[in-house]
């Protein structure tokens, strides 16, 4: 059995590497569309020669895996030794995940590799039993995806790694496009002002009301001042460091109303003035949490009910009519209006060579005349939109319950006249799947321009090469569902050699500036993703939106209108130093006004020190030396824990400054050191949250001032592991205190490192170099 082709320069680097990931017998790969990840699967299966049980999704994807080894590898009939029968004995059985689900208290025939095919799909039910069934049997895990789950909550991700293994190595979008097996294209955001935009502000005007009243409540500020934790501080020294949590909230509302801390509060938590944060609801929430409701003064209860966030004992803040605002924002009327302006654009710079995709959440009401139905944001209100505005353009809507073809496409399909759409059938039942494959088809040939579909029908699995403008008319925000739905237009065509993309991106806002719960959600998505950025000549993730609406819709229609360059430009922008061995890094992006706060003082410079003894950031020269030896310290800590490789000269951190942030990487060239070495910086320089260990700092004039920083997890799970960071630490960065944090007196440091350290944050970049 051998591969019947040759591999691509990407797939053989790949390949390559397996040995180097096998330690932890866990093989993770990420594949971009595109990049052959079921033939790299079966050949990893074939050079390991294990029996090995391959989990796919659905039975769609169980029998591509069977297909492709008959064409790929056997070129004849399915041999004996495969089988979809996960009971019986044969070497390589194929299945889905339910299935195993489903007969999870049989035993199976024995196996040594478990293959997970499209593992971002392994969460709660079937994540806990496939760790059953690889606990049980002990076997290695090969696990394979093209969008790792990158966005889900600490819980789910640690959960997802515990499993599949981190990630071992990766091929990625710009590789494909360099190598033609991606086409070009570009990601553009379009604006559309809410019709209700007064209603946004009101909002924010009601929930700044509320929390003024609530953070200034005189009944609650005199029984604050009286409580015998503030009057008496030292004789309740004992209780508090019992709950610090509670005596934090006290202090930061009476601080936030200038009434002054008791003396002895600075030797209960050690917090610098200056790193005490402000009042928010978080730490509203907290203090009123820390209270039997019933002893609530009355006119705090009296507001917290009468904004509905008080309902049967259970409070929440912000209350829920402010803390999901986006539906006012979720204007259909605006985004309605959206889509003839940005078809337009579309048509102008591609003529009839366009074929554009518009994706929506919802199919609409069918029981009514279109022509009667109130308007929506959903694929039938879209289509009468389309219709009303470029009537004449040829569209179809493809949903999983029916589909909307022109009557020449439905002729034979015993479709019902659409009412109010003259010219259109509406076809659904037995010859649903008929229907959509005449229209792929005519999409393809240009007898079709325009398809609107749900994303749940057409965001997985559909297939048309010839698509060049998608549209994202989703509130879909997840790392895996967008980066599925942008892949859609991202396939080479064969018809189109020169094909490029364009992915439209919308997003509603309240008045004419750039800003808003919905722009927010947007550069949230955009971190999902790397893409190309003209103006840089650079590929990376994230984006910078205009200032004004008018200014970013004109941006977007010129980019429209100049993709021709694309190609050009996308060539340029892989063409680095690095040259052929340009990949995708990450970096650790530290924002500049956190220098200060976030770096160790005596990891800096004789200079940098004198300067934070007198309040003063250090210089820039400083800052990066200092970051430089805190990033020295961790791959130096790591190597000797042993989940790093010995340090040398090919192992070093790179420290760069661009004006606005700290970017801190590391040269390594494996995708597992790379993403250890971010996770612990990360968490140095990340709020504390609840380590075993901090490290306790004190700077300034007369040590009277405080830094903390978290011993990361790596380190924390024992005393033993702890002392290697420690020694470290000292080595490189310098004095300290290692405080143990599950003492009476540790969980004091513990409530005073989060409170010092809750200014900190740190992101994460992507960038092609």
């Amino acid at each position: 059995m051998a591969f019947c082709h040759s591999w691509r320069s990407y797939q053989a680097r790949l390949l390559e590497e397996i040995d180097d990931h096998l330690k932890d017998d866990k093989l993770h790969f990420v594949a971009a569309p595109g990049a052959g990840k079921t033939v790299l699967g079966l050949e990893i299966i074939r050079r390991l020669g294990r029996r090995t049980l391959i989990l796919a999704p659905s039975l769609l994807v169980r029998d591509q895996w069977i297909a492709r080894l008959v064409t790929d590898y056997l070129g004849g009939a399915v041999p004996d030794w495969i089988s979809t029968d996960i009971t019986s004995d044969a070497p390589v059985r194929v299945s889905t995940y339910q299935n195993v689900h489903t007969s999870r208290t049989k035993s199976l025939p024995p196996f040594d590799l478990l293959c997970l095919d499209e593992a971002h799909h392994l969460r709660r039910s079937w994540w806990k039993t496939l760790t059953r069934l690889a606990e049980r049997t002990g076997c290695m895990t090969l696990s394979l995806t093209a969008t790792p789950p990158y966005d889900v909550n600490a819980s789910e991700w640690n959960n997802y790694t515990a499993l599949c293994g981190p990630v071992d190595a990766e091929i990625s979008v710009p590789e494909l496009v360099r190598s033609g097996d991606l086409c070009p294209h570009q990601d553009l955001v379009y604006l559309a002002p809410a019709a209700n935009g007064r209603d946004y502000h009101d909002s924010l005007v009601s929930e700044r009301a509320l929390f003024d009243d609530l953070a200034g409540d005189d009944a609650l500020l005199a029984s604050l001042s009286a409580d015998p934790w503030i009057v008496a501080t030292q004789t309740h020294v004992a209780a508090i460091l019992d709950n610090p949590v509670r005596f934090s909230a006290m202090l930061v509302y009476l601080r936030h109303n200038d009434r002054p801390a008791p003396p002895y509060a600075r030797r209960v938590l050690q917090v610098n003035d200056a790193d005490w944060p402000a009042l928010d609801w978080h730490w509203l929430l907290t203090l009123f949490q820390e209270f039997p409701t019933e002893k609530l003064p009355p006119t705090v209860l009296t507001r917290l009910k009468g904004a509905g966030a008080l309902r049967n004992d259970r409070l929440t803040l912000p209350p829920p009519a402010f803390a999901d605002r986006l539906h006012l924002l979720r204007n259909d009327q605006a985004k309605l209006d959206a889509m003839p302006d940005i078809y337009a654009t579309e048509r102008a710079a591609r003529g009839t060579r366009l074929r554009m995709a518009i994706l929506l959440d919802r199919i609409g009401k069918t029981n009514l005349r279109l022509s009667d139905a109130p308007p929506g944001f959903n694929t039938l209100g879209v289509f009468r939109h389309l219709l009303d505005h470029v009537g004449q353009t040829p569209m179809a809507v493809l949903t999983g319950q029916f589909a909307i073809l022109p009557a020449a496409l439905g002729s034979g399909l015993e479709g019902r006249t659409v009412p109010g759409v003259p010219g259109y059938v509406l076809v659904g039942g037995a010859l649903h799947s008929d229907a959509v494959s005449r229209a792929n088809r005519a999409f393809s040939a240009g007898d079709v321009e325009v398809i609107i579909g749900t994303q749940s029908f057409l965001g997985q699995g559909w297939d048309a090469p010839a698509l060049n403008a998608l549209v994202l008319g989703t509130n879909l925000k997840s790392f895996v569902a967008v980066n599925q739905l942008r892949g859609r237009a991202l396939r080479t065509s064969s018809t189109q050699p020169d094909k490029t993309a364009h992915i439209w991106h919308m997003a509603v806002v309240p008045d004419h500036r750039t800003e808003g719960d919905d722009i927010n959600r947007l550069k949230r998505r955009f971190e999902c993703f790397v893409r190309l950025d003209r103006d840089a000549r650079a590929i990376h993730s994230d984006f910078a939106v205009a200032q004004t609406v008018t200014d970013q819709n004109a941006l977007a229609k010129t980019r429209a209108d100049t993709g021709r360059s694309l190609a050009d430009e996308w060539q340029a922008a892989l063409k680095t130093d690095s040259g052929p061995k340009a990949k995708l890094t990450t970096r650790t992006v530290l924002p500049s006004r956190q220098r200060l706060q976030a770096l160790p003082v005596p990891a800096l410079s004789f200079w940098g020190r004198l300067a934070a003894e007198f309040g003063r950031p250090p210089s820039v020269s400083q800052a990066q030396r200092g970051i430089e030896r805190l990033a020295r310290m961790t791959i130096a800590s790591l190597s000797e824990l042993g989940d790093l490789p010995p340090v040398t000269a090919d192992l070093i951190p790179l420290v760069a400054w661009d004006g606005t942030t700290w970017q801190v990487g590391i040269t390594s060239t494996c995708k597992l050191d790379e993403a250890i070495f971010h996770e612990t910086l990360q968490q140095m320089f990340n709020p504390v949250d609840s380590p075993r260990y901090v490290i306790s700092v004190k700077s300034g004039l007369l040590h009277s001032n405080f830094q903390y920083f978290a011993v990361p997890d790596r380190f924390g799970s024992h005393k033993d592991r702890a002392r290697i960071f420690w020694r470290n630490w000292q080595g490189y960065v310098g004095r300290g205190a290692l405080v143990y944090t599950r003492t009476v007196d540790g969980r004091g440091v513990l409530q005073a490192a989060r409170i010092s350290s809750s200014g900190r944050r740190t992101s994460t970049r992507t960038r092609w170099q």
